[in-house]
């Protein structure tokens, strides 16, 4: 249960003369600068869970990381009491059973897979929202012990006694997930059981277009996803939209080191285009 606080994944807009482009650059790594900031910020873009081999924090990250005063995840992921809170808001709402969503003639082979898959029985999970069932496949999915790039993250923050703290609550990240219909999430799930060598090579694209840097890209396969993407405004916007009030102010005061899911970035409607819509100078740091 310890990765699932890493592993989810999601408007004050001040028109320029010039129309703002979306960035494009290849990079996770983005400078916040202008306006009233008299120290840069930074924000980085991370994929929660990955293998050790396909993990690295570059040294350009690890520098500015030194450098700031004060570091944001999605999550305030030092709060002693996060897997509590998250242990009471994993469950589906009314009391609803994951038997209820996977049909009968496949619930057999899903509740075996998932067995074989994560050592759970289905059974002592089946109240659990699926989005969360889903997640405890990544492990297997990965094929390792996953690295948590946000834990590695917060060791040089603590290190350097920075403060950490979150862009949401367990609560509220969590309820986005009653949102998405169970019958959906659902789906997905049986989906990846059911086709597991499949949903691992999916896996496996996904965590290299990250290694490209290419956040553009990355957001477009979130839009793209045929039982999510017409939640983006749900995953995606909405919470992007959120999150640049607690940015703004937050740079205002102190350098500030954010780290999010990179799908957050890209796109149009990405936390660099909304900084940019909102004034601001975002500059890719190239490594």
């Amino acid at each position: 249960m310890k990765h699932l606080v890493t592993i989810f994944f999601v408007f004050l807009l001040v028109k320029n003369i010039n129309a703002q482009q979306a960035p494009t650059e290849k990079t996770l790594l983005w400078k916040i600068s202008g306006k009233e900031i008299k120290q840069p910020s930074y924000i980085y873009g991370t994929f929660h869970l990955l293998c050790a081999n396909d993990f690295l924090l570059p040294d350009t990250l690890v520098a500015l990381l030194h450098k700031t005063k004060q570091v944001y995840f999605e999550l305030k992921l030092d709060d002693p009491t996060l897997n509590m809170k998250m242990m009471q808001s994993i469950m589906m709402k009314d009391g609803h059973d994951i038997k209820e969503y996977i049909s009968k003639e496949n619930y057999d082979s899903v509740a075996a897979i998932f067995l074989h898959k994560t050592k759970l029985p289905l059974t002592a999970v089946s109240k659990y929202k699926p989005f969360i069932l889903s997640s405890l496949l990544y492990p297997a999915m990965l094929g390792c012990t996953p690295v948590s790039c946000e834990t590695e993250i917060m060791k040089i923050a603590k290190k350097d006694s920075l403060p950490i703290n979150g862009l949401e609550t367990v609560d509220f990240q969590l309820k986005v997930f009653d949102d998405i219909p169970y019958n959906i999430q659902s789906k997905m799930l049986e989906k990846n059981l059911l086709n597991f060598d499949k949903s691992v090579n999916e896996l496996k694209e996904l965590v290299n277009v990250y290694k490209t840097k290419d956040i553009a890209k990355m957001q477009k396969e979130v839009a793209d996803e045929p039982e999510f993407g017409k939640y983006e405004d749900v995953l995606l916007k909405k919470r992007n939209a959120n999150w640049i009030p607690i940015i703004t102010k937050q740079i205002k005061d102190a350098s500030t080191f954010f780290a999010v899911g990179a799908g957050h970035l890209g796109g149009k409607n990405g936390v660099l285009n909304l900084l940019q819509e909102a004034g601001y100078t975002v500059t890719p740091i190239l490594y």
